[in-house]
């Protein structure tokens, strides 16, 4: 299925990622990191003949579709290596910010389960790496050309680091995130197509105001999600946006694309629900499944709720397009996929975490993630069968992610936690409300970006 032009998107969404090296992700790792591999060695193993447990975390609160699909894997694991490996799952009732905190309170007591996802956050990643405290999977790799080849190229040579050391199990595809859009509330205010330019956005934004529609989903907490994957979209339109957004860690926001994307995060409230600042992620799905909404900026992992009962009525997925942004833009990391292994256990347990990446990324899973959560891989083909069964948002996913121009990273993979966490949570009300300036919101992500370099010396 457009085979050709899904490794181009690929390696569009790879390069840019590599804009950005010279920091984070690509930096030598320090001698606690190069001691990585004594430290697994020293911790305690299983004894001879007994199951060996691997414990992991999976989030169940946000019905997000990797997730659902990662239970079933593990489930199947399980039942084929019966005896030998079990995947210890706890099961956390929460989305990914619990997730992540849920983490950095086990890493402080030395606790971290034997797999681990940091993608979205890179700097906790890096403090990890710097501490020795994940296992360099680079030499398992080269072992084992089968589970080399079921990886993304594009992957491996973005997770390779400069002394060659990799932490971050490279994945098997990518996805990237778009535009959902309610089809029946667009016919209703007069909309045909989804825009394509932001002056025709606008206008549709208006239009639907015009008909007593809120236009988009929006939340103000859990780094702003939903708004900011919009609102950075805009930088990937022009080539000094995109070289701003390859930046690991950027010390300077005062720039021209930067403050033009917080005009554009201002702009959006301005066609929202009366709950949108303060609200949650979870609000503001809910506002778009409800049909309070038109529009909800997401990745494909939302898919599965558009057919689920406990979230949308019967039918709803027909209702529903899937659009890139305006611009010929999708935002999409091959980082925000950033499985670890860490050092915490003995080899046994090691050996079983990476046995079930392996499994993980087997032809049929990577074929499986696919087709239900748009997970699009350079080294696996997406079999034309499997396209013609997709509910039509799923097809514009794939047709859109095929298709597209620019692949621009998530700013979750990209910007400091101070500034996501800290700046974004307080701020961003301040911003809409106009309690500051976007020159004074710039100014405090700047002050946000030099806190975090000062705790980090």
């Amino acid at each position: 299925m457009k085979r050709k032009n899904i490794i181009r998107i690929l390696s569009l969404a790879a390069v840019v990622a590599l804009l950005g090296c010279g920091c984070g992700n690509s930096k030598g790792g320090s001698q606690d990191a190069e001691d990585s591999e004594g430290a697994v060695s020293k911790k305690q193993t299983s004894k001879e003949g007994e199951e060996v447990k691997i414990p992991i975390i999976i989030t169940t609160g946000a019905n997000d579709a990797m997730d659902i699909q990662m239970k079933q894997v593990i489930e199947d694991f399980n039942e084929e290596y019966k005896g030998k490996y079990y995947m210890d799952v706890e099961y956390l009732a929460g989305a990914a910010d619990d997730y992540r905190s849920k983490l950095k309170m086990l890493n402080a007591s030395d606790s971290l389960p034997a797999l681990i996802e940091v993608g979205a956050e890179p700097a906790f990643y890096d403090m990890l790496v710097e501490n020795g405290r994940l296992v360099d999977v680079a030499p398992y790799l080269e072992a084992d050309s089968e589970w080399k080849g079921q990886l993304m190229p594009q992957g491996i040579e973005t997770f390779t680091r400069d002394d060659g050391k990799m932490y971050k199990i490279p994945p098997s595809g990518l996805q990237v995130c778009g535009m959902y859009y309610n089809k029946e509330l667009f016919e209703k205010a007069g909309i045909e197509t989804f825009p394509e330019t932001w002056d025709d956005f606008w206008k549709a934004c208006e239009q639907l105001k015009a008909a007593g529609i809120p236009a988009l989903s929006l939340h103000t907490t859990e780094t702003a999600w939903c708004p900011m994957l919009l609102a950075t979209s805009y930088m990937g339109s022009t080539e000094e946006g995109q070289k701003f957004m390859s930046q690991q860690f950027p010390e300077n926001f005062d720039d021209q694309e930067f403050k033009k994307s917080v005009e554009i995060l201002k702009k959006e409230f301005e066609y929202t629900t009366s709950d949108a600042v303060g609200g949650t992620y979870a609000l503001a799905a809910n506002n778009f499944f409800s049909e309070n909404t038109a529009m909800i900026a997401n990745g494909p992992w939302m898919m599965s709720s558009l057919t689920d009962p406990d979230y949308a009525t019967e039918g709803f997925a027909d209702k529903v397009g899937y659009a890139k942004y305006p611009g010929d833009v999708m935002v999409g990391s091959i980082e925000q996929s950033g499985w670890c292994v860490t050092t915490d256990y003995g080899e046994d347990v090691i050996q079983g975490a990476l046995a079930f990446m392996k499994y993980y990324t087997k032809p049929v899973y990577s074929t499986k993630r696919a087709v239900e959560v748009g997970e699009l891989s350079s080294v696996v083909e997406f079999p034309q069968e499997e396209y013609e069964k997709l509910i039509p948002p799923m097809k514009d996913c794939v047709d859109a992610s095929s298709d597209v121009e620019t692949v621009l990273p998530s700013y979750q993979t990209k910007w400091d936690p101070v500034s996501q966490n800290d700046v974004f949570g307080r701020e961003i009300p301040n911003l809409v409300s106009g309690s500051i300036t976007v020159d004074e919101f710039i100014q405090l992500m700047n002050e946000g970006a030099a806190q975090y370099k000062q705790d980090l010396e």
